[in-house]
């Protein structure tokens, strides 16, 4: 899923093999607020695709397990803040 949509090569907000009801598992690298990360749930799911599972490698902020229950999907960092000596957000 693409911030935005463009206007050459592959268009669109998504990009790949993705069809209508599709199960899709959406990973990001870094994520603070979790709101580019909902974006691309609203994105595949707009899409008729299914988003079954949210992962990503760090979670900085805390708030995205919430979110992702909230939404119904199983979400799972692989790190988190705190397991690197941070606390959230900071």
């Amino acid at each position: 899923v693409r911030k935005e949509a463009k206007d050459h090569g592959v268009t669109g907000r998504l990009a790949g093999a993705l069809q209508p009801g599709d199960k899709v598992v959406i990973t990001e690298d870094t994520v603070t607020r979790g709101t580019s990360l909902f974006e691309a749930v609203e994105v595949v799911k707009a899409f008729g695709a299914e988003p079954v599972f949210i992962t990503v490698i760090v979670d900085r902020g805390g708030t995205c397990a919430a979110m992702a229950a909230e939404a119904g999907i199983p979400y799972r960092p692989m790190l988190t803040a705190p397991d690197l000596g941070f606390d959230f957000n900071s």
